[in-house]
């Protein structure tokens, strides 16, 4: 027993283990199915870089029913919004006849042999009768706990999950634990098994003899995979469902060590924590389903079987039920009456000319829908003011260290992985003084930890609480009224001692993090041209990133820029713009046929999306010719910011325009934004297509001129990352809202941060992964509209067509329905079609500009999205 009090043992080995070679586990078969698990788990970012992700990740080569059904057989979730939805949708003529047979003529198209019976009015009685169709059982495999808490009404699943849950939380804590795992440094598998010989938790519960299996269990995860399903008995034809099921019902700690094994491949190691998580919980079934036997004096494997028939995937059901069929149907019928409508707007109008000479200023955002709202009331103030939308890190994918840190976070999409680093530094002062500063900050941030690290011993809490904590008083009392100001704080913002605006990213540095001359160029020559600016500059370009700003929120990243790798936009609007402001980098772009006048000069900003505030950076650089330039711009962007205010508060409960500033700094409010919610499509297209629009901040807006892309590099980038990204987030705001419970993470007001990393719900349970109902719902009304994205791209169907077959993954996206593909081609809307051609879409009929400019106000108006 000594060696296993040490950490850093080996575990004893079971006697079994040594057998594990000669079982007959049907390689091939088991390799099919870790491979099939490991691909359909999604990986969750951590809380510090929290970004949307697809929850259906793996599953995109298969068509949208396909999936549904796949995942549906082994887990209690949903893809589909209810009857009772679509039912609202009709009542509420947001659905129309006309939507509904378009959609039917679709489905059929689609999948002919499901629909081939299906009427119209057939559809319409059945919805309007308020009778639900019955469902059919669609769920036909389960753990061994959840089989056994079915049968006897007991809580096993629950207990199991909890225990990986105190395991996971202990094993993966970044600092929030006082007392740090003693098995840290091991493997996954390795850590939970010195601890499980320990603990006593689980026989106290009633499962017999567990500490005696995890004795017996071979040491290494894969082997251990291999003698559970031999000692379980299951047939090789079940193993891809019986592990799905199993990885499946602690989806929210599956999803976060796949991220692990993600980042850990993408620095060129080897990752396994999925298949030692999955053997764990292996575990655990196997040990419940010996106690449960013996107490029934049976056999393991006849009980296995019972569950597990080996002939049951031949009687699995080839096409979903009739209540699926129609609520499918429906939600094609409710992204038709969207599709029509926003198409409807596109081709309603003459579009201006594609360049405007003689603005007094561009504003570069990010393609984020927050900034649609922003771009539309910057332009309606004035003619002299042009817009772009570009990914937000600008193509300057970086990672990012604050100053006095030795590592930062990546400023790029997670498809991504930075190219070069950029320190932050005290700008304009001398070395001595940089000294003293970096000096001065280390000491604050050491002074902050110790206070940190008082307040959180168990040794110093109560103490702590009867001698200091009354001042506390002041700050709580000052929360609560929402007063700007703090009485104690244990820590300091790093940039109040030097001033905001005296730190900055330092692309001067030398040694490893030196950015030759060449790089900077190739990095603003890329960001130019696939922004399609490279004539006509203004004198003053302002590049714009966005961030949040909330208090007391797990989830703030989720409200960050996701093309920052869920971080602020404000280091790459500074990077980039100081290189474009590069008199050599200038110099070189000339010869590279990009001229940018020498009176044009980019300045840096930040839009906050929770305040529709806009800040500038480094304008004590800029040339005293422009001050009058940028105190106009200023004006213009107060009054843009006012104009955002007031529609945003329309959908946020209780706001006012005066009031959405005090609702972010409130560390008791659930709503402080929107965030995301309502999006519904991507377009690509230059801005005089969606210019004077109403959008509603639903779209994604990138600029595009597909007369500027012969080659088309710039299309095929958009199409394999922006696109792909707008994807994710679209599918993980339409699962939070129509199974917030699978792939959501339920209510906020009840969260609990675990290991500064995640949140769990309450006290115990999986992680959560995907967004709060808070951050879909108002309480009474959903304020997102679970679509599917439309994607409208303004260019040839052949460029299209191209890139499609070019790229697996934008097909299987574009042809198995998780998205809508068109093109506008010569003022004609043509929908991709599931069997791989263009048909005319039919839905595109122009309407009035002003009959979709008020229909798009009334769907995003105070009563939200119905």
């Amino acid at each position: 027993m000594s060696a296993v009090l040490n950490p850093k043992s080996k575990s004893i080995e079971g006697k079994n283990a040594s057998k594990v070679e000669s079982l007959p586990s049907s390689k091939e078969r088991l390799a099919e199915a870790l491979a099939a698990v490991e691909s359909v788990v999604p990986p969750l970012w951590p809380l510090q870089d929290y970004v949307a992700v697809n929850p259906f990740l793996g599953l995109s080569k298969y068509t949208f029913h396909s999936a549904r059904q796949a995942l549906r057989s082994v887990r209690d979730c949903e893809l589909l919004p209810s009857l009772d939805f679509f039912r609202q949708q009709i009542q509420s003529e947001r659905i129309s006849r006309k939507n509904i047979a378009s959609a039917l003529e679709q489905c059929l198209k689609e999948y002919p042999d499901w629909y081939a019976d299906y009427e119209v009015e057939w559809i319409l009685r059945g919805i309007e009768s308020g009778n639900s169709m019955p469902a059919a059982k669609e769920r036909h495999y389960f753990t061994l706990s959840e089989w056994i808490d079915r049968r006897e009404h007991s809580s096993w699943t629950s207990h199991i999950i909890n225990d990986i849950t105190r395991h996971c939380s202990s094993y993966y804590d970044e600092g929030q634990a006082s007392w740090p795992n003693p098995w840290k440094e091991l493997p996954l598998y390795t850590a939970w098994r010195e601890g499980a010989l320990l603990s006593r938790r689980m026989d106290y519960l009633g499962i017999k003899g567990f500490h005696d299996l995890i004795a017996q269990l071979p040491s290494e995860p894969r082997k251990a995979i291999v003698w559970v399903l031999h000692e379980l008995g299951i047939s090789p034809v079940l193993y891809r469902h019986f592990l799905l099921c199993e990885i499946l019902s602690v989806a929210g700690w599956a999803s976060f060590v796949k991220y692990r094994d993600r980042q850990a491949a993408m620095a060129g190691q080897v990752g396994d924590e999925l298949i030692s998580l999955l053997a764990i919980r292996l575990a655990y079934d196997l040990a419940l389903a010996r106690s449960h036997v013996a107490k029934e004096e049976r056999k393991l494997r006849d009980f296995v079987a019972e569950i597990f028939p080996s002939d049951s995937v031949n009687n699995l059901p080839q096409a979903p039920p009739t209540d699926v069929l129609v609520r499918y149907l429906l939600q094609v019928a409710t992204e038709t009456a969207y599709r029509k409508k926003l198409l409807g707007q596109l081709t309603a109008q003459q579009a201006p000319a594609k360049t405007n000479e003689g603005a007094a200023v561009q504003m570069i955002f990010c393609i984020d829908v927050r900034s649609e709202v922003m771009r539309r009331h910057l332009e309606s103030l004035s003619d002299k003011i042009e817009t772009f939308g570009f990914a937000g890190f600008f193509a300057m994918p970086f990672e990012y260290v604050p100053f006095g840190q030795a590592s930062g976070m990546s400023q790029c999409p997670v498809l991504l992985s930075p190219s070069f680093r950029v320190k932050e530094t005290v700008q304009g002062v001398d070395g001595s003084q940089r000294d003293r500063a970096m000096t001065s900050f280390r000491e604050q941030r050491t002074k902050h930890k110790i206070w940190k690290s008082f307040q959180s011993s168990a040794v110093s809490c109560f103490s702590f609480v009867e001698s200091i904590g009354l001042l506390y008083f002041f700050n709580l009392v000052a929360d609560s009224l929402r007063f700007p100001f703090h009485v104690l704080s244990g820590s300091r913002n790093r940039s109040s001692r030097h001033g905001a605006a005296t730190i900055g990213p330092d692309l001067h540095a030398h040694g490893d993090d030196h950015l030759p001359l060449a790089r900077k160029v190739d990095l603003a020559e890329g960001m130019l041209r696939n922004l399609g600016l490279t004539e006509c500059f203004s004198r003053l370009i302002i590049i714009c990133g966005h961030a949040s700003e909330v208090t007391n929120n797990p989830y703030k990243a989720g409200l960050d820029c996701g093309a920052c790798g869920g971080h602020s936009g404000e280091p790459n609007a500074r990077v980039a713009a100081a290189l474009l402001n590069d008199r050599q980098v200038r110099q070189v772009l000339a010869t590279l046929g990009i001229s940018i006048p020498e009176d044009t000069w980019f300045v840096p900003a930040v839009h906050n999306t929770t305040t529709d505030e806009i800040r500038m950076f480094d304008t004590n650089s800029l040339p005293a010719t422009h001050s009058g330039d940028l105190a106009e711009i200023k004006r213009w962007i107060a009054e843009a910011a006012m104009l955002c205010r007031k529609e945003r508060s329309c959908r946020l409960n209780g706001a006012t325009a005066s009031n959405l500033v005090r609702r972010s700094r409130d560390w008791a409010e659930v709503r402080p934004e929107w965030g995301l919610a309502g999006n519904a499509s991507f377009i690509v297209a230059p801005r005089s297509r969606t210019k004077g629009l109403n959008l509603g901040g639903r779209s994604f807006l990138h600029s595009y001129d597909h007369e500027k892309d012969p080659d088309l590099k710039v299309l095929e980038l958009i199409m394999t990352a922006p696109m792909i990204v707008a994807n994710w987030i679209n599918l993980q705001y339409y699962a939070s809202t129509v199974d917030n419970r699978s792939f959501g993470s339920g209510n906020k007001v009840i969260h609990n941060v675990v290991g500064q990393f995640g949140v769990l719900q309450g006290n115990g349970g999986d992680l959560m992964t995907g967004l709060p109902w808070q951050s879909i719902s108002d309480g009474s009304k959903m304020q997102h509209e679970p679509l599917r994205l439309l994607v409208v791209i303004e260019a040839t169907r052949q460029a299209v067509k191209t890139i499609i077959n070019k790229h697996t993954l934008v097909k299987e996206l574009t042809s198995n329905g998780w998205l809508t593909l068109v093109v506008l081609e010569n003022e004609v809307c043509y929908r991709w079609s599931a069997p791989g051609s263009w048909e005319v879409d039919t839905t595109s009929v122009s309407n009035s500009r002003g009959e979709d400019k008020s229909a798009t106000a009334e769907s995003m108006g105070k009563g939200g999205l119905q």
